[in-house]
């Protein structure tokens, strides 16, 4: 009796455990120049189950820290479970040389998102990238032609994922009219052979509204610059282990999509004209208990004065020998403590530069420089060691 219990007793608190509330803020809709709103697109679950229906008095919401009146903001927009919106999709796929043995998985991959396509006003289009992305086909509802374009992949080159998600950015927002756009890009490693740089994507993705899925699977991969672009565009990151989880990925996606992302939708006047650096704060009242989520959405760049250098002590030594003679080497030995760019001259009685012994990058410790004197009269000579505004000086005699 008392085993049983305690089986009981752990199934309930397990239970318990994997019923825990979640919250994500996933994206924030800016005002236009002359209506000062947001709309503010999260999702709420119970463990891993969608939570579908919210009202306000689930919810707080704070701005800056600062509480905001229930009366000042609407959810105007549930999540659904049987939502069925139009959307338009970039397929960007990557068939670079290390795809190799998997190609056939991604093939399959998009055959079976293509085969979700039900509705007439479903758009998708296809792009691969290796060392340049290629538009397969263009925004369309005929499954034929996108099979085609998705069969038309093979293998070569290096992987421009960077140009591949631009590609599709540009697709949809020149070519696209739907609510729901995105771009869902499967890759097989790290970016190396793109032109656009991630700071170029997420402008892109902040100002048309686009978002940014991808799935990623390989050994190696740098996974933070990834999870950004998806973080920053309201999309998701997917981390597959096996090949054969492409197919159940790509149809799991087919549905979210349809579903809206399983989001729900807050509007909210708000007096914050520029909308940077807005942080949001929110907490969910759900399954028997409660949690806080908070994001800063647009943030303003961080602007850092650039770090000082490592002061240089400069040690300069007597040149030698002294007097010299003009048929004999004249030596100059300095040190550096730290490593940095100097400038070694030689100036006459008058202040003239007469030559430049040494110029440019050392290493930290003792260094030699050696001069032959033979163009120069006899006479009284200054040199100076410098680096940015330090310097030090010494004084030689140059003889018949």
């Amino acid at each position: 009796m008392k085993r049983t219990l305690v089986i009981l007793l752990l199934l309930l608190a397990a239970s318990g455990a994997t019923a825990q509330p979640r919250l994500e803020l996933r994206l924030l809709k800016p005002n236009t120049p002359d209506y000062y709103y947001y709309q503010l697109y999260f999702a709420t679950f119970c463990g891993d189950s969608v939570i579908y229906h919210i009202t306000k008095q689930q919810l707080i919401l704070e701005e800056y820290l600062g509480l905001v009146d229930p009366n000042d903001y609407t959810i105007d927009r549930l999540a659904s479970p049987t939502r069925n919106s139009c959307y338009e999709i970039a397929l960007a796929f990557d068939n670079s040389s290390s795809v190799g043995a998997d190609l056939p998985a991604v093939i399959d991959a998009g055959h079976a998102f293509i085969d979700t396509m039900s509705k007439s006003c479903d758009y998708a289009s296809v792009i691969t990238f290796d060392d340049r992305p290629t538009i397969r086909t263009f925004l369309g509802n005929d499954r034929d032609i996108l099979r085609e374009a998705v069969d038309a992949m093979g293998i070569s080159g290096r992987r421009a994922l960077y140009d591949g998600i631009s590609t599709g950015i540009t697709t949809l927002y020149t070519s696209g009219s739907a609510r729901v756009q995105a771009v869902l890009a499967f890759t097989s490693g790290n970016d190396n052979s793109s032109g656009r740089v991630l700071d170029e994507l997420l402008h892109d993705v902040r100002q048309y509204g686009i978002r940014v899925f991808i799935i990623a699977m390989g050994s190696g991969i740098n996974e933070t610059p990834l999870r950004t672009l998806c973080t920053e565009s309201g999309g998701m990151y997917y981390r597959l282990s096996s090949a054969d989880d492409l197919v159940p990925t790509y149809q799991r996606f087919a549905r979210f999509i349809e579903r809206e992302f399983d989001e729900h939708r807050i509007t909210r006047r708000t007096k914050n004209v520029t909308m940077r650096d807005l942080h949001i704060r929110m907490r969910l009242e759900a399954c028997a208990d409660s949690i806080w989520a908070e994001r800063v959405f647009y943030p303003l760049p961080v602007v850092t004065a650039p770090p000082s250098p490592a002061p240089v002590t400069l040690e300069l030594g007597q040149s030698y020998p002294n007097p010299v003679s003009r048929t004999a080497d004249l030596h100059f030995q300095f040190s550096l403590s730290n490593a940095a760019t100097i400038r070694l001259e030689l100036f006459d009685a008058l202040g003239r530069t007469v030559a430049v012994i040494r110029e440019g990058a050392l290493p930290p410790g003792t260094h030699t420089a050696t001069f032959h004197p033979a163009t120069l009269p006899p006479g009284f000579y200054i040199y100076r060691l410098s680096s940015g505004m330090e310097f030090r000086t010494g004084k030689l005699t140059v003889s018949e």
